[in-house]
């Protein structure tokens, strides 16, 4: 497997390397996005990446990082041929660029794929976890534990961009699915959701889930319980708590969202909702490979359930 950043000035040599990996029957990958999300510091993006390149490994596949370019793409066809793609994966489509989004939102193409972050009639390929079935199930379980009073710490309602020079905002689908999931799921099990105890974080960072519980702890009405949109908020949370003398769970149980490979051996160990990240990298290699062997005509979406993992934080 080879692993290359491309941008403009390679084009040339993209086209070059994508017709040398047609003629070996060689397919190329690439994950399109930006300096600024960093996705190789990431806990979640590190266990899909995980998947992703374990996958193309298996397959003899090429994997190519396209960086954003200052001036934004006119078209999904435009990225894959610039840069000598087969197949095209996203994992922050929300995050990249509002035009990339709104390309995304607008366009038919079975050769790309988005993780997580639905939006309804998406005519591209996806992989997205089922976030009301996740926060159903911390709920249950912290209501069969005699919590009644619980909270969520999550992460921005919606992500600021800089677009010709005027700022814009753009909806954060997966904060919005995960607190409405919450907030549905208090409902079904007639748990009073106190608005005073949705708070959140300016990033879905371990250093963002540390000072929103800093402040929130300066309060005399805390909940019992919190769930949090990730588990790098938990972590900071849980590192919070520890500084002002809580111990969890008695004082307070704190449950994370996704099962990275810090939770099991974090202290505490974090109970967690698990998604099934290394699989969903394999899945959607595999997908698109199958899109392209096919020529398929019809995008596919795979939805994959979570699962509460019990540890010692709740």
């Amino acid at each position: 497997m080879k692993i290359r950043a491309t941008g403009k000035a390679s084009r040339s040599r993209s086209r070059r390397i994508a017709g040398f990996s047609l003629k070996k029957h060689r397919k190329t990958f690439g994950i399109l996005t930006t300096p600024t999300k960093d996705i190789f510091h990431s806990n979640y993006h590190l266990g899909l990446l995980s998947g992703i390149l374990s996958r193309i490994k298996a397959v003899k596949g090429c994997f190519k990082i396209v960086m954003m370019p200052a001036r934004p793409y006119g078209s999904l066809d435009q990225i894959l041929m610039e840069h000598g793609l087969d197949g095209l994966m996203i994992l922050t489509w929300r995050w990249i660029h509002p035009k990339i989004a709104q390309l995304i939102e607008t366009s038919f193409h079975t050769r790309v794929l988005v993780v997580n972050d639905p939006v309804p009639d998406l005519r591209v390929n996806s992989v997205h976890v089922d976030t009301d079935a996740g926060m159903a199930q911390a709920v249950t379980y912290l209501v069969k534990k005699g919590r009644r009073k619980i909270g969520m710490l999550h992460g921005p309602w919606k992500v600021p961009f800089k677009v010709e020079q005027k700022k814009i905002q753009v909806p954060f689908v997966d904060t919005q699915l995960k607190v409405r999931g919450f907030i549905r799921a208090l409902k079904t099990r007639r748990i009073l959701c106190d608005p005073a105890w949705l708070r959140s974080g300016a990033a879905n960072s371990e250093a963002e889930g540390y000072r929103v519980m800093k402040k929130w702890l300066r309060e005399k009405n805390l909940p019992e319980a919190i769930v949090c949109g990730n588990d790098d908020l938990a972590f900071g949370a849980l590192k919070a708590l520890k500084e002002a003398g809580k111990c969890v769970p008695r004082d307070m149980a704190v449950i994370g969202f996704d099962d990275n490979e810090r939770a099991k051996s974090f202290s505490p160990p974090l109970t967690t909702v698990r998604q099934p990240l290394v699989q969903m990298g394999k899945d959607a290699v595999g997908i698109l490979i199958r899109q392209m062997e096919c020529q398929a005509s019809r995008p596919v979406s795979k939805q994959y359930l979570p699962k509460l993992i019990v540890r010692k934080t709740a």
